[in-house]
């Protein structure tokens, strides 16, 4: 599993057609604002890549909306979270990702750097990032779909959410 999450960073440089999302190529990034995707802040839950998922962003801080990703791994544990910021660039957008086994060992601590999807265009509902689509399918529920390649193949690979319900206790 960890070898076909790996290849969302592969993915990135993949020229292959995909139907869910877009790559930028030489265009310039879209015009947006963070307040554009406000309505992600809270906790969603889900399923992707044949796995239980969770997702929670913060309101908007500092000019960026901050989250976290975990994927459980089927055996009662986690297979790997992440880290991500949705941040102005310029007139745009970037939505930055770094990832961490279950241990917490980074997958990007040799580069040190974030991985970074740029923003490519945004349409009603649809964010569209360099090989990372957002998709508003209801007022409570999303779709995230990732460019995946494998074996020399890309393929969208959606990640499926919705608004987590706050329960007492």
């Amino acid at each position: 599993m960890l070898r076909t999450v790996t290849a969302i960073l592969i993915a990135l440089a993949t020229p292959a057609a995909a139907q869910h999302t877009r790559i930028l190529g030489d265009s310039a990034p879209a015009s947006a604002s963070i307040a554009q995707l406000e309505w992600l802040t809270g906790s969603w839950v889900g399923t992707g890549m044949g796995a239980e998922i969770a997702e929670t962003y913060s309101a908007a801080l500092g000019g960026r909306i901050s989250g976290h990703f975990v994927m459980a791994d089927g055996k009662g544990g986690v297979a790997f979270t992440e880290l991500v910021d949705y941040v102005p660039v310029g007139q745009s957008l970037a939505y930055r990702v770094r990832h961490f086994n279950a241990d917490m060992t980074g997958w990007e601590d040799k580069t040190g750097n974030a991985v970074q999807f740029m923003l490519v265009a945004v349409e009603k509902d649809h964010w569209f990032f360099d090989g990372m689509t957002l998709e508003r399918t209801g007022p409570d529920a999303l779709t995230m779909w990732v460019r995946i390649t494998k074996e020399g193949k890309a393929e969208d690979v959606p990640f499926r959410f919705v608004r987590a319900r706050s329960h007492k206790r």
